[in-house]
């Protein structure tokens, strides 16, 4: 995996496993972009990463009707067929983004304002997960990202719903982290050339940002069935731990 070096702002760049992960942990939804018969695409799916020694492998899910999954199922099928030379010129290659924003940051001019954030971007070659076993692994992972230890709390998965649903290995090649936390810069005014300051002082800051989840609310058809404790507990450890970081984030001075 090489790091795709930012061309702006590379002190706020970073290009470890560790750091990619922990985006796309945070993230329920990421996007994915691929070409289409000459056109550019884009999808809001779950992106799992996982982390195999110094190797990071993202895993995509979806159903077999998706033009993504019929491209990588055609792809796989000329590797089969046709070789290297093939391989490389059928390869379904994507650019996977996501982003969590951590607060709004206020300065004392219009070309000041910014977000505290952070953004992962990969770029990487595709191929489905043929093998059963390592697929209904892998599933078992994408739904315990959303929730964890989901997968232990729901009925087991039916072998239908295990050849329905395709998964895609991404073979991660180039990725890039940029963060931004802090308090606000002050923009330069010259009040020669641009007129006098407000006679009100201007107020700047950071409003920290980060998503909540509710109260679990039933669904009307499992009525004998009680909230999991650890679903309960998730909910507030996550909401606690995504609000600390914003609030953190709002209060770091800038070096």
């Amino acid at each position: 995996m090489q790091p795709a070096t930012l061309r702006r702002r590379k002190d706020q760049g970073k290009y470890d496993i560790d750091s990619l992960i922990s985006v796309f942990a945070d993230s329920f939804i990421s996007h994915v972009a691929y070409v289409c018969d000459g056109l550019p695409q884009c999808l809001p799916m779950t992106t799992l990463i996982q982390k195999n020694g110094e190797v990071a492998t993202a895993y995509l899910h979806g159903h077999p009707s998706s033009k993504l999954i019929e491209l990588v199922r055609k792809s796989d099928q000329n590797k089969d067929n046709g070789g290297l030379e093939a391989d490389q010129k059928s390869a379904v290659r994507v650019c996977i983004t996501s982003t969590k924003v951590d607060g709004l940051v206020l300065s004392s001019a219009p070309n000041g304002h910014e977000f505290n954030y952070r953004s992962a971007v990969i770029h990487g070659v595709c191929s489905l997960v043929c093998d059963r076993a390592e697929k209904t692994r892998l599933m078992s992972l994408l739904t315990n990202h959303v929730v964890p230890d989901r997968w232990q709390d729901v009925n087991p998965v039916s072998s239908f719903q295990i050849s329905l649903v395709h998964v895609i290995r991404v073979e991660i090649l180039s990725c890039s982290i940029k963060t931004r936390s802090g308090i606000p810069n002050i923009q330069p005014r010259n009040i020669e050339k641009d007129g006098p300051d407000r006679l009100q002082p201007v107020w700047t800051g950071v409003v920290p940002l980060y998503d909540v989840l509710g109260n679990p609310i039933a669904s009307g058809l499992t009525d004998d069935a009680s909230i999991p404790p650890r679903l309960l507990r998730y909910v507030e450890e996550r909401n606690e731990s995504h609000r600390l970081h914003a609030e953190t984030a709002a209060s770091t001075i800038l070096d």
